[in-house]
């Protein structure tokens, strides 16, 4: 369990502090698949994009007709192999954005929850008034916001 959520005082259960660090697990996650996506996404358009720059600089500045240009094409393996890593980053790209797309819906319908049930959470009227110190400290160290459900 993270020490900031230990550290929480006697107004906060242990149920309470389980569930906000499930949902700091689910944030860390998102994040992850996040930074991942971006990454796979950067390289897929960087990969592209010297690939495009390959055939216009050496094939269509270099071609007499159409015709020599597809036929030096096709006729070089290498540029399959090209084609199909490519291909494979863009798979990766679509499965990462899945991923990404299931980690948030699950750390958001986790965070709303955690909004929508705050008064089972903290049922005592002394504990209701304290939980303004767990909200920003969630918000503080984990960027978790308990505020509101929307963003």
């Amino acid at each position: 369990m993270e020490p900031e959520i230990q550290r929480l005082d006697e107004h906060t259960d242990e149920a309470t502090k389980k569930t906000l660090q499930l949902l700091v697990s689910k944030k860390r996650k998102f994040d992850q698949f996040k930074k991942r996506e971006w990454h796979w996404r950067l390289s897929t358009f960087l990969t592209l994009g010297l690939f495009l720059a390959y055939i216009y600089y050496f094939i269509y500045l270099k071609g007499a007709s159409s015709g020599e240009m597809f036929a030096y094409f096709f006729d070089r393996p290498v540029h399959f192999y090209v084609v199909m890593f490519i291909g494979c980053q863009v798979g990766m790209v679509k499965y990462l954005l899945y991923k990404k797309d299931k980690a948030e819906k699950e750390y958001n319908d986790l965070r709303k929850e955690m909004v929508k049930r705050s008064d089972d959470y903290w049922p005592k009227p002394q504990e209701w008034k304290q939980r303004y110190q767990v909200f920003e400290m969630m918000k503080k160290e984990f960027d978790i916001n308990l505020y509101h459900e929307t963003k």
